[in-house]
């Protein structure tokens, strides 16, 4: 197998950093702060976001959609902490070096306290509370629009909902990247703002002449459809599979990602869910070495979803 050409689709570490490099200086940074707004809407019924939406692949933002929620009328962290503060968490799941398992109430302390220290940012990222604190469903309704989420079909009402909150301090970055397993991403703003960056599924940033990454070319190409953003409490953006989209925390922030597999993208989900079990459980070794920093949140995911449909993994190999 070669090496995927395109620096946006890799996963390596190298790859990542010289994407996220690429936000930070020269022409693609550049760009950022005038690049346009999506397109946002109000009061947009089911029936109209199938239609202007969903079934044209575009994206959009439902101003105030999800309004009305307890958790955007009441949550803070302290909130949280009091109601959820023994239970188990993996803070900054996404680097190997910086995870480590606290509590929800340890977590939230942490973040007081190295507030305007210089210190790097802290984040709960994909925290499956539905397995750990699955009291706190009640204060995020399911969404009226995700009604077409075709994982019902193949995992049940229970392995469908593994819902995601993002927890993080003001900093917080989530690198470039496009959502796994061919699903529509649905994210919900609670507390506080984030900044989104967007860029169609045929973006593509390749090496130049010189070997250096051609962010030119990427910024010239119609395919590359660069849009910036900000969500705020109570806002829901609908991104279809393979949106590539960067996220950077403007406060403190919470958000919940809500995930939905359009019928249509079905044969490519259901592949590549297999692929990413069988390397798992052929090879894990390799696995570990080229994507160390996102193993574990692999790990993650396979047992969130495997504790949703009650499967016990300790018989796998009986």
């Amino acid at each position: 197998m070669g090496i995927e050409p395109n620096y946006l689709k890799r996963r390596d570490v190298e790859s990542l950093r010289a994407v996220e490099a690429a936000f930070r200086a020269g022409p693609l940074a550049e760009s950022l702060a005038s690049a346009p707004d999506i397109e946002r809407r109000r009061g947009l019924s089911r029936e109209e976001f199938d239609s202007e939406y969903r079934a044209k692949g575009r994206p959009v933002v439902l101003e105030g959609y999800a309004a009305r929620w307890p958790s955007v009328r009441t949550w803070s962290f302290d909130s949280l902490a009091e109601r959820c503060g023994s239970v188990p968490v993996v803070v900054d799941s996404y680097s190997s070096k910086a995870a480590r398992s606290t509590t929800f109430g340890e977590f939230v302390t942490l973040l007081k306290e190295s507030a305007g220290t210089g210190a790097p940012p802290i984040y709960l990222q994909e925290w499956y509370y539905k397995t750990t604190a699955p009291e706190l469903a009640d204060d995020m309704p399911e969404l009226e629009i995700a009604q077409y989420d075709f994982r019902r079909n193949l995992y049940g009402d229970a392995g469908s909902t593994n819902h995601q909150l993002w927890l993080g301090q003001k900093g917080g970055i989530t690198r470039l990247h496009q959502d796994s397993y061919s699903v529509d991403v649905l994210h919900a703003q609670i507390v506080g703002e984030k900044l989104w960056y967007i860029m169609g599924p045929d973006s593509e940033l390749l090496p130049g002449p010189d070997g250096e990454l051609d962010v030119r070319a990427l910024l010239d190409s119609p395919a590359t459809q660069l849009t910036r953003f900000v969500l705020r409490p109570g806002d829901v953006l609908y991104l279809p599979a393979w949106w590539f989209h960067r996220i950077e925390l403007l406060s403190d922030s919470i958000g919940l990602g809500r995930k939905a597999l359009d019928e249509a993208n079905l044969r490519l989900h259901v592949r590549q869910r297999i692929g990413e079990l069988l390397a798992l459980a052929l090879n894990p070794d390799e696995l570990r070495r080229t994507h160390s920093e996102l193993f574990d949140v692999v790990m993650a995911r396979g047992r969130a979803l495997a504790h949703q449909m009650d499967i016990d993994l300790s018989r796998l190999r009986q």
